[in-house]
């Protein structure tokens, strides 16, 4: 059995050299470049003389159709160039000589902690072919887990294009009513632009026509999450339990839930969280990374923080990471002061109701001296509240000998402002995040 693998790609050069080098022991490589300006197909060239050029038509379907029948391989290993295959290009080779099936599932983590099984390996065949210009899937549903994972990560050359996915799904979804699928994830584009309301009225059109039941039981958990940043705490638990009730195994339907419930039922529906399987489930998070981080993310913060034998931490807002991170100290013998400044008298007084430790959440209005200009003296410094420039401006004065201050959403333009004084080191990602030392 040989395997082609086979990607479409444009102006990735900062992610195709980690891909390639994770299945550069494939029988072949297939690249279909889509109009890079980059040096993209430079990197390409290095692994493989299977180039091929496609006019890009707002349709990945088409594309990756274009891809496949450009391959030679029995088997096909579809992938992208923001990703990696986390296991040997010898384990794929077991797989597809130990399988009679036609198509197999992969495990698809994200670098959050997010999983799903998607269908990436399948026999180079007429009858599988891709289908949806976007969000696309294969015409065939798999039966079967390979027990191969593939990593993914956010590409850089998404900045170049951020409304492709709305654009064309606006676009399907007007020209075809009838689409299913497709409203779902137009809705799941206003839920990451922030748009509650919008996302609201998507997902209810959604519903209108949805059948499947995992699909159907996200898009109420994504509804009940809008509710709650809108501040209709009884809507959004209203939606959750609208998941819940058709898979009780959804953990972080009721661990949303318990997030919203009194210090009492809180424990209760956590306990219940604990038995939770995740059978059924669309998309399995990491629920209890805080503050939407990357996992490379966190283990430079926690490294940070271990460095401290007894460390003393300002936050500029609040939320789980007001929880994760005094934990987390706790659970590595670690001394600290944990104070958080939030704006928000909503969100304070859940964050409040969680009784963490050795934390001392300060309400304060977010243009008000109590808020910008806190008392005290800090290690570290955690920017991800209001005001973030002005916060980061302050935060040089209050800092201790040697103390760092780090922002989330460093990506945003409108925070760079605040970088002046700073030596700043970017992590990148979405979020983003900027560890800052002042400059003496």
């Amino acid at each position: 059995m040989t395997i082609s693998v086979v990607m479409i790609v444009k102006n990735e050069e900062k992610m195709l050299a980690r891909c390639l080098e994770s299945v550069k022991e494939a029988d072949s490589i297939v690249i279909v470049d889509t109009g890079s300006e980059d040096k993209t197909v430079e990197i390409a060239k290095k692994y493989t003389d299977k180039i091929f050029h496609f006019k890009w038509c707002d349709s990945f379907c088409k594309a990756r159709n274009f891809a496949k029948s450009k391959a030679t391989g029995d088997w096909i290993l579809s992938i992208d160039a923001d990703e990696y295959l986390n296991n040997s290009f010898e384990e794929v080779r077991k797989v597809v000589e130990n399988t009679d099936k036609d198509l197999l599932n992969v495990d698809v983590t994200s670098e959050k902690g997010s999983t799903h099984d998607f269908p990436r390996l399948f026999k180079n065949i007429k009858d599988i072919e891709w289908r949806g210009d976007i969000h696309n899937y294969l015409n065939k549903h798999p039966t079967q887990h390979s027990g191969l994972e593939i990593i993914y990560g956010y590409s850089p050359a998404h900045k170049a294009d951020p409304d492709r996915a709305l654009r064309i799904l606006t676009k399907t979804v007007k020209e075809n009513k009838d689409c299913v699928r497709e409203k779902y994830y137009l809705a799941r584009e206003y839920f990451y632009r922030r748009k509650w309301q919008e996302c609201i009225d998507k997902v209810d059109a959604y519903l209108k026509v949805a059948t499947w039941l995992a699909e159907k039981n996200e898009a109420n958990l994504m509804k009940a999450k809008c509710y709650s940043k809108l501040g209709k705490y009884d809507k959004a638990c209203d939606c959750a339990w609208e998941a819940l009730k058709y898979n009780t195994n959804f953990k972080e339907a009721i661990e949303f839930i318990a997030q919203h419930m009194d210090p009492i039922n809180k424990q209760r529906w956590q306990t219940f969280a604990n038995g939770a399987t995740n059978s059924g489930v669309l998309f399995v998070r990491d629920t209890h990374l805080p503050m939407d981080l990357l996992k490379a993310h966190l283990k430079v913060i926690k490294g940070l923080l271990e460095g401290y034998k007894k460390v003393d931490i300002l936050e500029w807002g609040s939320g789980n990471s007001t929880k994760y991170f005094p934990e987390y100290l706790q659970s590595k013998g670690i001394e600290y002061t944990w104070t958080a400044l939030e704006h928000n008298k909503d969100w304070y007084e859940r964050v409040n109701s969680w009784n963490v430790p050795n934390v001392n959440l300060i309400l304060a209005d977010k243009d008000s001296k109590k808020y910008l200009k806190p008392s005290g003296k800090y290690d570290v410094i955690y920017v991800d509240g209001r005001n973030r420039v002005k916060c980061l401006q302050y935060a040089k004065k209050i800092l201790k000998k040697g103390g760092v201050v780090l922002l989330h959403d460093a990506q945003r333009e409108k925070y760079k402002e605040g970088f002046d004084g700073y030596k700043v080191e970017l992590l990148d990602g979405t979020p983003a995040i900027a560890v800052l030392h002042p400059v003496l």
